[in-house]
């Protein structure tokens, strides 16, 4: 874990497999006997943190959604240096792309048996919104971005969770079909007229 406990004060972009190594007091064929490059490094962190965040656990019931924020966060917040280093990293984008089929898609089935009448993009669309206030990339953003405290970044995220929910409930229909470009009437990208 001399990895870890490096990524948790340092940059990612200082580390190599050699350091590693070094770190860990072990030759650096060791090292490469388990991870060719530092991709696969990111890689095998991805699958170590993916448990550890809670990412893998079946959904509560939907009236239980707005809680997660409150349950995931946290553990966001434990693990925040070391996501922050990973976040940045392509090799970590991969994986999560190869691993969104497998965790979105039981997102949107465990949101689906709650709203039977949506049309499948209403379905997709709508889940999918719902689900990103609880990720790990929201979760940065409110905390870096916004510069939320914890509890403020949890609030927010919770209250995002139910206000979709309740649009998705009230008329979930502007999700279907392409996204809908401004209109003549409405003003934007109008250029003003010379007096």
């Amino acid at each position: 874990m001399a990895a870890k406990d490096y990524l948790e004060k340092e940059s990612i972009e200082s580390l190599s497999l050699r350091r590693i190594a070094a770190l860990s007091a072990v030759s650096p064929p060791t090292v490469y006997a388990h991870f060719a490059t530092m991709d696969d490094l990111v890689a095998a962190f991805f699958l170590w943190l993916k448990p550890r965040l809670g990412l893998d656990k079946p959904l509560p019931p939907l009236a239980e959604l707005p809680s997660m924020p409150l349950r995931l966060f946290p553990l966001y917040d434990q693990y925040g240096a070391l996501l922050k280093n990973l976040m940045n990293q392509p090799s970590w984008d991969r994986q999560r792309y190869a691993d969104r089929d497998n965790r979105l898609g039981a997102w949107v089935a465990g949101i689906g048996a709650a709203f039977p009448d949506l049309t499948p993009t209403q379905l997709r669309r709508g889940a999918l919104a719902i689900a990103s206030f609880w990720s790990p990339t929201y979760w940065r953003w409110l905390m870096d971005t916004c510069r939320f405290n914890p509890e403020e970044a949890q609030g927010v995220a919770s209250w995002g969770i139910r206000a979709l929910i309740e649009a998705l409930k009230s008329d979930p229909s502007g999700l279907d079909g392409p996204p809908v470009p401004p209109s003549a009437n409405d003003g934007v990208g109008k250029k003003q007229a010379k007096p």
